[in-house]
Protein backbone atom coordinates (compact mmCIF):
# COMPACT_ATOMS: atom_id res chain seq x y z
CA UNK A 1 0.00 0.00 0.00
CA UNK A 2 2.24 2.60 -1.41
CA UNK A 3 0.16 5.51 -0.54
CA UNK A 4 -1.10 4.70 2.69
CA UNK A 5 2.35 4.04 3.45
CA UNK A 6 3.54 7.18 1.82
CA UNK A 7 0.73 8.86 3.89
CA UNK A 8 2.07 7.48 7.09
CA UNK A 9 5.27 7.74 6.35
CA UNK A 10 4.70 11.77 5.27
CA UNK A 11 2.93 12.06 8.08
CA UNK A 12 5.71 10.13 10.47
CA UNK A 13 8.28 12.09 8.94
CA UNK A 14 7.21 15.37 9.11
CA UNK A 15 5.60 14.53 12.85
CA UNK A 16 9.11 13.40 14.07
CA UNK A 17 10.36 16.46 12.03
CA UNK A 18 8.16 18.88 13.83
CA UNK A 19 10.46 18.25 17.36
CA UNK A 20 -12.49 10.23 17.31
CA UNK A 21 -15.33 11.94 14.58
CA UNK A 22 -16.32 9.19 12.17
CA UNK A 23 -18.84 9.02 14.48
CA UNK A 24 -16.78 10.03 17.54
CA UNK A 25 -19.88 8.72 19.46
CA UNK A 26 -21.41 5.13 18.23
CA UNK A 27 -24.74 4.67 17.43
CA UNK A 28 -25.84 1.55 20.25
CA UNK A 29 -25.95 -1.74 18.25
CA UNK A 30 -22.91 -0.34 15.97
CA UNK A 31 -20.83 -3.01 15.77
CA UNK A 32 -16.98 -3.06 15.95
CA UNK A 33 -16.30 -3.51 12.02
CA UNK A 34 -18.91 -0.96 11.10
CA UNK A 35 -16.97 1.86 13.60
CA UNK A 36 -13.54 0.34 12.49
CA UNK A 37 -14.55 1.31 8.77
CA UNK A 38 -15.84 4.76 10.25
CA UNK A 39 -12.77 5.45 11.12
CA UNK A 40 -10.58 4.69 8.45
CA UNK A 41 -12.92 6.44 5.79
CA UNK A 42 -12.71 9.27 8.46
CA UNK A 43 -9.28 9.08 7.89
CA UNK A 44 -8.54 9.28 4.32
CA UNK A 45 -11.98 11.58 3.95
CA UNK A 46 -10.43 14.22 6.35
CA UNK A 47 -7.30 14.36 4.60
CA UNK A 48 -8.89 14.87 1.39
CA UNK A 49 -11.12 17.94 2.38
CA UNK A 50 -8.37 19.69 4.63
CA UNK A 51 -9.67 18.87 7.82
CA UNK A 52 -6.59 18.27 9.50
CA UNK A 53 -8.16 18.43 13.23
CA UNK A 54 -10.47 15.73 12.41
CA UNK A 55 -8.00 13.80 10.76
CA UNK A 56 -5.70 14.00 14.03
CA UNK A 57 -8.85 13.40 16.57
CA UNK A 58 -9.11 9.72 14.83
CA UNK A 59 -5.77 9.07 15.71
CA UNK A 60 -4.79 7.33 19.07
CA UNK A 61 -2.35 9.24 21.84
CA UNK A 62 0.06 6.38 21.72
CA UNK A 63 0.50 7.35 17.96
CA UNK A 64 0.58 10.97 18.69
CA UNK A 65 3.21 10.12 21.51
CA UNK A 66 5.42 7.52 19.22
CA UNK A 67 5.41 10.65 16.39
CA UNK A 68 6.94 12.98 19.14
CA UNK A 69 4.09 15.11 18.74
CA UNK A 70 2.86 17.36 21.92
CA UNK A 71 -1.24 17.17 20.99
CA UNK A 72 -3.17 16.93 18.44
CA UNK A 73 -3.51 20.39 18.07
CA UNK A 74 0.33 20.40 16.73
CA UNK A 75 -0.81 17.34 14.79
CA UNK A 76 -3.19 19.45 12.79
CA UNK A 77 -0.72 22.57 12.72
CA UNK A 78 1.94 20.04 11.39
CA UNK A 79 -0.13 18.01 8.67
CA UNK A 80 -0.96 21.08 7.46
CA UNK A 81 2.33 22.62 6.46
CA UNK A 82 3.31 18.56 5.34
CA UNK A 83 0.19 18.28 3.62
CA UNK A 84 0.05 21.87 1.46
CA UNK A 85 0.33 19.82 -1.51
CA UNK A 86 -0.95 16.70 -1.29
CA UNK A 87 -3.72 15.30 -3.90
CA UNK A 88 -6.43 13.54 -3.25
CA UNK A 89 -6.20 10.08 -1.81
CA UNK A 90 -8.84 7.26 -3.84
CA UNK A 91 -9.11 4.72 -0.82
CA UNK A 92 -11.14 1.62 -0.38
CA UNK A 93 -11.89 0.15 2.89
CA UNK A 94 -11.37 -3.30 3.12
CA UNK A 95 -11.86 -6.76 6.02
CA UNK A 96 -12.04 -5.79 9.32
CA UNK A 97 -11.10 -8.49 11.59
CA UNK A 98 -10.02 -8.50 15.59
CA UNK A 99 -6.80 -9.51 16.72
CA UNK A 100 -7.08 -9.64 20.93
CA UNK A 101 -7.54 -5.49 21.79
CA UNK A 102 -6.35 -4.32 18.54
CA UNK A 103 -8.57 -4.09 15.27
CA UNK A 104 -7.03 -4.30 11.92
CA UNK A 105 -8.86 -2.48 8.70
CA UNK A 106 -7.16 -3.58 5.40
CA UNK A 107 -7.42 -0.92 2.79
CA UNK A 108 -5.80 -0.10 -0.12
CA UNK A 109 -5.03 4.02 -0.58
CA UNK A 110 -3.68 4.98 -4.32
CA UNK A 111 -3.98 1.34 -5.65
CA UNK A 112 -1.56 -0.10 -2.63
CA UNK A 113 -2.66 -1.91 -0.02
CA UNK A 114 -1.56 -1.82 3.43
CA UNK A 115 -3.88 -1.76 7.17
CA UNK A 116 -4.80 0.04 9.99
CA UNK A 117 -4.42 -0.61 13.29
CA UNK A 118 -6.94 0.66 15.48
CA UNK A 119 -7.47 0.46 19.37
CA UNK A 120 -10.06 1.30 21.64
CA UNK A 121 -9.32 4.62 23.51
CA UNK A 122 -11.65 6.79 25.54
CA UNK A 123 -14.62 4.42 24.39
CA UNK A 124 -13.91 4.83 20.62
CA UNK A 125 -11.53 3.54 18.28
CA UNK A 126 -8.86 5.05 16.93
CA UNK A 127 -5.64 4.86 15.28
CA UNK A 128 -2.55 3.44 16.29
CA UNK A 129 -0.37 2.16 13.37
CA UNK A 130 -0.39 2.58 9.57
CA UNK A 131 0.92 -0.24 8.14
CA UNK A 132 1.96 -1.17 4.03
CA UNK A 133 2.10 -4.16 2.95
Amino acid sequence: MTHLTATGAALATCLIAALGLAGDVPAAGQTIATEARGVATEFFRSQNERRYDDTCRVLSHGFIESHKLRDRRTCAAVMRVAFVWNGQIVFRIGRVSIEGSRVIVQAVADGAPGRMVLVREGGFLRILELDGD
